[in-house]
Protein backbone atom coordinates (compact mmCIF):
# COMPACT_ATOMS: atom_id res chain seq x y z
CA UNK A 1 0.00 0.00 0.00
CA UNK A 2 1.45 3.51 -0.78
CA UNK A 3 0.58 7.03 -0.07
CA UNK A 4 1.08 9.54 -2.79
CA UNK A 5 1.95 12.69 -0.63
CA UNK A 6 2.45 15.84 -3.12
CA UNK A 7 2.23 16.61 -6.89
CA UNK A 8 3.84 19.51 -8.50
CA UNK A 9 3.09 20.81 -11.91
CA UNK A 10 5.23 23.32 -14.10
CA UNK A 11 3.58 23.74 -17.39
CA UNK A 12 3.78 25.75 -20.13
CA UNK A 13 0.74 26.10 -22.36
CA UNK A 14 0.87 26.80 -26.33
CA UNK A 15 -1.83 27.62 -28.67
CA UNK A 16 -1.07 23.91 -29.68
CA UNK A 17 -2.21 20.60 -28.18
CA UNK A 18 1.30 19.99 -26.88
CA UNK A 19 1.94 20.69 -23.51
CA UNK A 20 5.13 20.54 -20.86
CA UNK A 21 4.39 18.99 -17.30
CA UNK A 22 6.83 18.37 -14.74
CA UNK A 23 5.59 15.83 -12.14
CA UNK A 24 6.58 14.68 -9.15
CA UNK A 25 5.59 12.17 -7.57
CA UNK A 26 6.46 9.68 -3.84
CA UNK A 27 6.03 6.23 -2.53
CA UNK A 28 6.88 4.50 0.12
CA UNK A 29 9.68 1.67 0.24
CA UNK A 30 8.66 -1.59 1.55
CA UNK A 31 11.26 -4.22 2.83
CA UNK A 32 14.03 -2.20 1.16
CA UNK A 33 12.74 -2.78 -2.32
CA UNK A 34 13.91 0.48 -3.58
CA UNK A 35 13.17 -0.26 -7.21
CA UNK A 36 9.24 -1.19 -6.71
CA UNK A 37 8.85 2.05 -4.62
CA UNK A 38 10.50 4.15 -8.04
CA UNK A 39 8.26 2.06 -10.20
CA UNK A 40 5.57 2.33 -8.32
CA UNK A 41 6.10 6.42 -7.49
CA UNK A 42 6.86 6.97 -11.51
CA UNK A 43 3.22 5.09 -12.60
CA UNK A 44 1.79 7.69 -10.22
CA UNK A 45 2.94 10.71 -11.08
CA UNK A 46 2.35 9.86 -15.21
CA UNK A 47 -1.22 9.18 -13.87
CA UNK A 48 -1.32 11.85 -12.28
CA UNK A 49 -0.02 14.28 -15.26
CA UNK A 50 -2.05 12.28 -17.74
CA UNK A 51 -5.60 13.31 -15.30
CA UNK A 52 -4.54 16.69 -15.20
CA UNK A 53 -3.75 17.43 -19.19
CA UNK A 54 -6.54 15.35 -19.71
CA UNK A 55 -5.07 12.96 -21.57
CA UNK A 56 -3.88 8.81 -21.57
CA UNK A 57 -2.07 6.20 -22.45
CA UNK A 58 -2.85 2.58 -23.17
CA UNK A 59 -0.14 1.24 -20.65
CA UNK A 60 0.89 3.45 -17.56
CA UNK A 61 2.86 0.25 -16.61
CA UNK A 62 4.57 0.13 -19.76
CA UNK A 63 5.56 3.82 -20.12
CA UNK A 64 6.98 3.21 -16.47
CA UNK A 65 8.94 0.41 -16.99
CA UNK A 66 10.33 2.44 -20.37
CA UNK A 67 11.47 4.76 -17.44
CA UNK A 68 12.95 1.96 -15.18
CA UNK A 69 14.95 0.52 -17.80
CA UNK A 70 16.65 3.33 -19.89
CA UNK A 71 17.18 5.97 -16.83
CA UNK A 72 17.27 9.13 -18.46
CA UNK A 73 14.70 8.11 -21.18
CA UNK A 74 13.05 9.90 -24.04
CA UNK A 75 10.13 7.72 -25.11
CA UNK A 76 8.15 9.06 -28.46
CA UNK A 77 4.98 8.43 -29.34
CA UNK A 78 3.79 6.44 -26.92
CA UNK A 79 -0.10 6.88 -26.82
CA UNK A 80 -0.72 10.45 -25.98
CA UNK A 81 2.98 10.76 -24.00
CA UNK A 82 4.80 12.66 -26.94
CA UNK A 83 8.38 12.49 -24.90
CA UNK A 84 8.87 11.85 -21.21
CA UNK A 85 12.20 12.61 -19.35
CA UNK A 86 13.38 11.35 -15.96
CA UNK A 87 15.09 14.43 -14.53
CA UNK A 88 15.81 13.54 -10.92
CA UNK A 89 15.19 10.92 -8.04
CA UNK A 90 15.58 11.58 -4.54
CA UNK A 91 15.40 9.04 -1.42
CA UNK A 92 14.90 9.93 2.32
CA UNK A 93 14.52 7.14 5.18
CA UNK A 94 11.84 5.23 4.15
CA UNK A 95 10.48 7.29 1.06
CA UNK A 96 11.73 8.02 -2.77
CA UNK A 97 10.61 10.48 -4.87
CA UNK A 98 10.97 11.15 -8.57
CA UNK A 99 10.57 14.19 -11.22
CA UNK A 100 9.19 13.18 -14.92
CA UNK A 101 8.74 16.15 -17.25
CA UNK A 102 6.47 15.18 -19.73
CA UNK A 103 5.13 16.06 -23.07
CA UNK A 104 1.42 15.00 -23.41
CA UNK A 105 -1.18 15.64 -26.76
CA UNK A 106 -4.43 15.13 -25.10
CA UNK A 107 -7.02 12.80 -27.13
CA UNK A 108 -10.50 14.62 -26.88
CA UNK A 109 -12.26 11.43 -27.92
CA UNK A 110 -10.76 9.50 -24.71
CA UNK A 111 -10.24 11.80 -21.66
CA UNK A 112 -11.57 11.41 -18.27
CA UNK A 113 -12.28 14.94 -18.52
CA UNK A 114 -14.49 15.24 -21.27
CA UNK A 115 -17.29 13.53 -18.92
CA UNK A 116 -17.73 17.42 -17.29
CA UNK A 117 -18.66 20.39 -18.60
CA UNK A 118 -16.86 23.58 -17.99
CA UNK A 119 -18.28 26.88 -17.51
CA UNK A 120 -17.25 29.60 -20.05
CA UNK A 121 -18.57 33.61 -19.83
CA UNK A 122 -19.74 34.86 -23.63
CA UNK A 123 -18.90 38.01 -23.34
CA UNK A 124 -20.23 41.18 -25.98
CA UNK A 125 -18.14 40.48 -29.78
CA UNK A 126 -16.68 43.74 -30.00
CA UNK A 127 -16.93 46.03 -33.16
CA UNK A 128 -14.02 48.36 -33.35
CA UNK A 129 -14.59 49.53 -37.33
CA UNK A 130 -18.16 50.46 -36.80
CA UNK A 131 -18.17 52.02 -40.03
CA UNK A 132 -18.60 49.38 -41.75
CA UNK A 133 -22.20 48.77 -40.18
CA UNK A 134 -23.24 51.90 -41.98
CA UNK A 135 -24.67 49.68 -44.80
CA UNK A 136 -27.92 48.62 -43.91
CA UNK A 137 -27.51 49.99 -40.70
CA UNK A 138 -26.73 46.77 -38.71
CA UNK A 139 -24.81 48.27 -35.57
CA UNK A 140 -26.31 45.65 -33.20
CA UNK A 141 -24.28 42.96 -35.65
CA UNK A 142 -22.05 42.37 -32.60
CA UNK A 143 -24.36 42.03 -30.03
CA UNK A 144 -26.59 39.12 -32.05
CA UNK A 145 -23.27 37.10 -32.80
CA UNK A 146 -22.55 36.87 -29.29
CA UNK A 147 -25.81 35.84 -28.87
CA UNK A 148 -25.53 33.27 -31.52
CA UNK A 149 -22.84 31.18 -30.57
CA UNK A 150 -24.22 31.20 -27.09
CA UNK A 151 -27.21 29.54 -28.11
CA UNK A 152 -25.20 27.28 -30.36
CA UNK A 153 -23.23 25.90 -27.74
CA UNK A 154 -26.21 25.65 -25.16
CA UNK A 155 -28.11 23.63 -27.86
CA UNK A 156 -24.87 21.31 -28.41
CA UNK A 157 -25.08 20.73 -24.62
CA UNK A 158 -21.71 18.71 -24.77
CA UNK A 159 -18.30 20.18 -23.64
CA UNK A 160 -19.48 23.96 -22.14
CA UNK A 161 -22.30 25.10 -19.91
CA UNK A 162 -22.59 28.64 -21.67
CA UNK A 163 -22.61 32.00 -19.35
CA UNK A 164 -24.65 34.63 -21.28
CA UNK A 165 -22.61 37.65 -21.04
CA UNK A 166 -22.89 39.54 -24.02
CA UNK A 167 -25.44 42.31 -23.31
CA UNK A 168 -22.05 43.91 -21.15
CA UNK A 169 -19.87 46.27 -23.24
CA UNK A 170 -16.27 45.61 -22.61
CA UNK A 171 -12.90 46.98 -24.19
CA UNK A 172 -10.88 44.84 -25.87
CA UNK A 173 -8.00 47.00 -27.35
CA UNK A 174 -5.41 45.78 -25.28
CA UNK A 175 -6.34 41.82 -25.83
CA UNK A 176 -5.42 42.09 -29.33
CA UNK A 177 -2.30 44.29 -29.42
CA UNK A 178 0.62 41.56 -30.30
CA UNK A 179 2.47 41.63 -26.43
CA UNK A 180 -0.92 40.69 -25.05
CA UNK A 181 -0.77 43.72 -22.20
CA UNK A 182 -4.08 43.58 -21.14
CA UNK A 183 -5.16 43.90 -17.28
CA UNK A 184 -5.82 40.68 -15.85
CA UNK A 185 -8.12 42.00 -13.69
CA UNK A 186 -10.77 42.34 -15.94
CA UNK A 187 -10.56 38.63 -16.96
CA UNK A 188 -10.96 38.22 -13.23
CA UNK A 189 -13.60 40.27 -12.81
CA UNK A 190 -15.54 38.83 -16.02
CA UNK A 191 -15.29 35.60 -14.35
CA UNK A 192 -16.19 36.40 -11.60
CA UNK A 193 -19.55 38.54 -11.98
CA UNK A 194 -20.51 34.98 -14.86
CA UNK A 195 -18.84 32.52 -12.29
CA UNK A 196 -17.24 31.26 -15.21
CA UNK A 197 -13.69 29.13 -15.39
CA UNK A 198 -13.34 30.25 -18.85
CA UNK A 199 -13.66 33.44 -20.94
CA UNK A 200 -14.26 34.07 -24.54
CA UNK A 201 -13.00 37.87 -25.77
CA UNK A 202 -13.85 38.53 -29.09
CA UNK A 203 -14.19 41.06 -32.40
CA UNK A 204 -15.87 41.36 -35.49
CA UNK A 205 -12.85 42.94 -37.44
CA UNK A 206 -14.34 43.20 -41.08
CA UNK A 207 -17.94 43.38 -42.19
CA UNK A 208 -17.26 45.59 -45.61
CA UNK A 209 -18.68 45.12 -48.32
CA UNK A 210 -16.97 43.40 -51.67
CA UNK A 211 -17.39 43.86 -55.32
CA UNK A 212 -20.55 43.96 -57.40
CA UNK A 213 -21.76 40.02 -58.32
CA UNK A 214 -24.09 40.43 -60.94
CA UNK A 215 -23.31 42.41 -64.78
CA UNK A 216 -23.78 45.31 -65.67
CA UNK A 217 -25.67 44.37 -68.16
CA UNK A 218 -28.35 42.63 -66.41
CA UNK A 219 -29.91 46.31 -65.81
CA UNK A 220 -32.99 44.50 -64.86
CA UNK A 221 -31.43 42.64 -61.79
CA UNK A 222 -30.99 43.89 -58.45
CA UNK A 223 -27.89 44.76 -57.32
CA UNK A 224 -25.61 42.22 -55.77
CA UNK A 225 -22.52 42.60 -53.62
CA UNK A 226 -20.27 40.66 -51.68
CA UNK A 227 -19.82 41.40 -47.90
CA UNK A 228 -17.05 40.09 -45.68
CA UNK A 229 -17.36 39.27 -41.85
CA UNK A 230 -14.07 38.51 -40.04
CA UNK A 231 -13.83 37.10 -36.49
CA UNK A 232 -11.67 37.16 -33.87
CA UNK A 233 -11.39 35.27 -30.74
CA UNK A 234 -9.08 34.74 -27.39
CA UNK A 235 -9.95 32.03 -25.21
CA UNK A 236 -9.12 32.83 -21.50
CA UNK A 237 -8.65 30.18 -18.62
CA UNK A 238 -9.74 32.90 -15.95
CA UNK A 239 -8.23 30.65 -12.89
CA UNK A 240 -4.21 30.99 -14.40
CA UNK A 241 -4.91 33.64 -17.22
CA UNK A 242 -3.68 31.49 -19.63
CA UNK A 243 -4.30 32.08 -23.11
CA UNK A 244 -5.97 28.72 -24.09
CA UNK A 245 -6.81 29.16 -27.54
CA UNK A 246 -6.61 31.91 -30.29
CA UNK A 247 -8.00 31.76 -33.80
CA UNK A 248 -9.05 33.93 -36.66
CA UNK A 249 -12.47 33.41 -38.77
CA UNK A 250 -13.59 34.99 -42.49
CA UNK A 251 -16.93 34.08 -44.38
CA UNK A 252 -18.48 36.18 -47.12
CA UNK A 253 -22.18 35.92 -48.19
CA UNK A 254 -23.62 38.10 -51.16
CA UNK A 255 -25.69 41.09 -49.81
CA UNK A 256 -28.97 41.58 -51.40
CA UNK A 257 -30.44 44.46 -49.83
CA UNK A 258 -30.96 47.61 -51.07
CA UNK A 259 -27.58 49.72 -50.00
CA UNK A 260 -29.93 52.64 -48.44
CA UNK A 261 -31.87 49.84 -46.55
CA UNK A 262 -32.36 49.66 -42.99
CA UNK A 263 -31.36 45.96 -42.38
CA UNK A 264 -32.96 44.30 -38.97
CA UNK A 265 -30.50 42.12 -37.53
CA UNK A 266 -32.96 40.16 -35.41
CA UNK A 267 -34.80 39.28 -38.40
CA UNK A 268 -35.55 35.85 -39.96
CA UNK A 269 -35.15 37.70 -43.59
CA UNK A 270 -31.71 38.71 -42.29
CA UNK A 271 -30.95 35.32 -41.20
CA UNK A 272 -32.24 33.49 -43.98
CA UNK A 273 -30.59 35.97 -46.70
CA UNK A 274 -27.05 34.31 -48.02
CA UNK A 275 -25.00 36.91 -45.47
CA UNK A 276 -27.00 35.62 -42.98
CA UNK A 277 -26.58 32.16 -43.25
CA UNK A 278 -22.87 32.89 -43.92
CA UNK A 279 -22.54 34.03 -40.63
CA UNK A 280 -24.74 31.44 -38.93
CA UNK A 281 -22.97 28.70 -40.26
CA UNK A 282 -19.61 30.14 -38.69
CA UNK A 283 -20.93 30.62 -35.14
CA UNK A 284 -21.76 27.10 -35.49
CA UNK A 285 -18.13 26.37 -36.41
CA UNK A 286 -17.14 28.29 -33.64
CA UNK A 287 -19.24 27.00 -31.10
CA UNK A 288 -17.47 23.51 -32.25
CA UNK A 289 -14.35 24.65 -32.11
CA UNK A 290 -14.84 26.12 -28.64
CA UNK A 291 -16.16 22.66 -27.29
CA UNK A 292 -13.43 20.67 -29.30
CA UNK A 293 -10.68 23.22 -27.23
CA UNK A 294 -12.45 22.87 -23.63
CA UNK A 295 -13.32 18.96 -23.79
CA UNK A 296 -10.06 17.82 -22.54
CA UNK A 297 -8.97 20.78 -20.34
CA UNK A 298 -9.05 20.12 -17.03
CA UNK A 299 -12.37 21.01 -14.85
CA UNK A 300 -11.00 23.35 -12.13
CA UNK A 301 -13.22 25.50 -9.71
CA UNK A 302 -12.86 27.63 -6.81
CA UNK A 303 -13.33 27.52 -2.96
CA UNK A 304 -15.91 30.00 -1.66
CA UNK A 305 -16.57 29.10 1.59
CA UNK A 306 -14.55 27.23 4.29
CA UNK A 307 -15.58 25.72 7.61
CA UNK A 308 -13.69 23.22 9.18
CA UNK A 309 -12.62 20.44 7.52
CA UNK A 310 -15.70 20.86 4.82
CA UNK A 311 -15.92 23.55 1.87
CA UNK A 312 -18.16 25.13 -0.85
CA UNK A 313 -17.05 25.46 -4.29
CA UNK A 314 -18.32 26.57 -7.56
CA UNK A 315 -19.06 23.40 -9.78
CA UNK A 316 -21.90 21.60 -9.18
CA UNK A 317 -24.49 19.34 -11.44
CA UNK A 318 -24.25 21.68 -14.24
CA UNK A 319 -20.84 20.77 -15.07
CA UNK A 320 -21.41 17.15 -14.16
CA UNK A 321 -20.16 16.60 -10.70
CA UNK A 322 -21.46 14.14 -8.31
CA UNK A 323 -21.31 12.42 -4.92
CA UNK A 324 -19.08 10.57 -3.73
CA UNK A 325 -16.48 12.58 -6.53
CA UNK A 326 -13.12 13.33 -5.17
CA UNK A 327 -11.21 16.75 -6.05
CA UNK A 328 -7.45 18.24 -4.53
CA UNK A 329 -6.96 21.30 -4.08
CA UNK A 330 -3.94 23.74 -5.26
CA UNK A 331 -2.37 27.03 -4.51
CA UNK A 332 -1.44 28.97 -7.82
CA UNK A 333 1.34 31.14 -8.31
CA UNK A 334 3.88 32.01 -10.96
CA UNK A 335 7.01 32.46 -11.80
CA UNK A 336 9.34 34.18 -14.43
CA UNK A 337 10.82 32.93 -17.62
CA UNK A 338 14.17 33.78 -19.01
CA UNK A 339 12.06 35.95 -21.61
CA UNK A 340 10.90 37.67 -18.64
CA UNK A 341 7.46 36.63 -19.10
CA UNK A 342 5.57 35.81 -16.55
CA UNK A 343 4.07 32.14 -16.72
CA UNK A 344 1.55 30.09 -14.27
CA UNK A 345 2.20 27.44 -12.00
CA UNK A 346 -0.67 25.29 -10.17
CA UNK A 347 0.82 23.66 -6.99
CA UNK A 348 -1.42 20.51 -5.63
CA UNK A 349 -1.28 20.01 -2.26
CA UNK A 350 -2.04 16.86 -0.14
CA UNK A 351 -5.46 17.93 0.50
CA UNK A 352 -7.94 15.93 -0.58
CA UNK A 353 -11.88 16.03 -0.58
CA UNK A 354 -15.36 14.31 -1.28
CA UNK A 355 -18.39 15.54 -2.29
CA UNK A 356 -21.38 14.68 -0.10
CA UNK A 357 -23.63 17.07 -1.31
CA UNK A 358 -24.42 18.58 -5.10
CA UNK A 359 -26.34 21.25 -6.19
CA UNK A 360 -26.96 23.30 -9.91
CA UNK A 361 -24.03 25.40 -9.39
CA UNK A 362 -21.88 24.44 -6.17
CA UNK A 363 -21.06 21.40 -4.21
CA UNK A 364 -20.01 20.56 -1.14
CA UNK A 365 -17.57 18.01 0.09
CA UNK A 366 -15.89 17.09 3.20
CA UNK A 367 -11.69 16.13 3.83
CA UNK A 368 -11.09 12.25 2.94
CA UNK A 369 -10.80 10.89 6.09
CA UNK A 370 -11.30 13.88 8.37
CA UNK A 371 -8.00 14.53 7.82
CA UNK A 372 -7.24 18.37 8.65
CA UNK A 373 -7.62 21.08 5.61
CA UNK A 374 -4.52 22.88 6.34
CA UNK A 375 -3.51 25.95 5.05
CA UNK A 376 -6.25 26.60 2.64
CA UNK A 377 -8.70 29.85 1.75
CA UNK A 378 -11.30 30.66 -0.34
CA UNK A 379 -10.61 31.34 -4.20
CA UNK A 380 -7.86 28.47 -4.12
CA UNK A 381 -8.20 26.09 -6.87
CA UNK A 382 -10.24 22.48 -6.56
CA UNK A 383 -9.43 20.05 -9.25
CA UNK A 384 -11.32 16.66 -10.16
CA UNK A 385 -9.38 14.07 -9.69
CA UNK A 386 -9.65 10.04 -9.99
CA UNK A 387 -8.57 8.68 -6.40
CA UNK A 388 -8.52 4.48 -6.86
CA UNK A 389 -7.19 2.23 -4.10
CA UNK A 390 -3.56 1.00 -5.31
CA UNK A 391 -2.85 -2.40 -5.85
CA UNK A 392 -0.69 -4.43 -3.15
Amino acid sequence: MYKFLCLFFLYFPLLSQAQWYESTGQSQVRDGDNNSAKNRAIEDAIKQALIFAGASVSSIQTVANGVMTQEQTHISSHGEIERIELIDEVYSKDTVSVTLRLDIFANEQQCFASEFKKSLAITQVQMPNREHARTGQIFDINKIFGEKIFKSIKLADRAITPRPYYQHAIRTEEFFNQHYNFNPRIIEQLAHKSDSQYVLISKIKDISMGEKQNSEFMFWQSNRFERFFGYELILFNALTQEIVMQKDYSTSGIWRFKKTARVDVKSQKFWHSEYGQSINNLSNQISLDLQEKLSCLPLQGQIKHIKENTITFNLGKEHGVKKGQSFSIAYQSYFTDPEGNKQPYIITSANQVRVNQVYTRSAIANSIGDKLLANIQTSDIVLLVELKEPEL
